[in-house]
């Protein structure tokens, strides 16, 4: 198996169609590939209608709020030795598979990312969008929402997704950029915008800025997990009201 694509899960009907959907249309059939979900328990026809598509379902409601158990668990059920690590809301660019093999195979690199880009237009969320890839390059320090990628070797060396429930994936990109290089790939992988339109631009702006802050002055920012998950939960409520 080449690479195995983990997506985790909570409450997510109205992107998961879509999302996989993109990951099928846009594999390059070069490589063997498998999809892994794990669900967190939710509430809606997330996981029903993932049914529909080739992948493994994995339903684990133990895992809610603590996100890096569900990346590590759906690592360790991996076949690939690349494996990458996708939000389920969103959309992958052209090939992917193939950037990822080209990268990894690559002696010294470990991992990387793709570009950010976000799936509405405005001067707004083209202003998201440039202070978003002016931080990840200068730290390689990449959100969940960018398709992670990395080698399972190097995964299983640095012992996986540290335990922090939130900004999870940043704090891995720390520790793996220590086994090796991590590398961006120009193709652009697309984001939601769901969080700022139902959280308020400014407002959501403002509060993500500052955790990052706190986050790069080595703070403890794990207090800010439960409202992230609040809404994740909150979104299955308002479905079956």
């Amino acid at each position: 198996m080449d690479i195995s694509i983990i997506i985790p899960t909570l409450n997510e009907e109205e992107y998961i169609g879509e999302t996989l959907n993109h990951v099928y249309q846009n594999l390059s059939d070069k490589y063997s590939w498998e999809i892994i979900l794990v669900d967190n328990g939710s509430q809606d026809r997330t996981t029903s209608l993932a049914k529909g598509f080739i992948v493994s379902i994995y339903n684990k409601p133990e895992f809610i709020g603590k996100k890096y158990l569900s990346l590590n668990y759906g690592a360790e059920q991996a076949k690939g030795k690349y494996l990458m690590f996708l939000d389920a809301d969103c959309r992958v660019p052209k090939r992917f598979d193939e950037s990822i093999v080209n990268i990894l195979d690559k002696k010294n690199n470990v991992g990387g990312a793709f570009e950010f880009k976000m799936a509405k237009g405005g001067i707004v969320f083209r202003a998201i969008e440039l202070i978003n890839r002016i931080r990840y390059r200068i730290t390689k320090r990449y959100y969940g929402d960018q398709g992670v990628f990395c080698s399972k070797e190097a995964f299983e060396q640095i012992g996986g997704f540290p335990e922090k429930p939130i900004m999870e994936t940043a704090y891995f990109c720390d520790i793996l950029g220590e086994a090796g290089e991590l590398k961006l790939i120009k193709s652009k992988l697309i984001s939601s915008v769901r969080r700022f339109e139902e959280g308020g631009i400014i407002r959501v702006m403002v509060k993500d800025t500052w955790i990052w802050i706190q986050f790069l002055l080595g703070l403890d920012i794990s207090k800010y997990a439960p409202d992230y998950w609040e809404e994740n939960e909150q979104r299955g409520n308002d479905i079956i009201a």
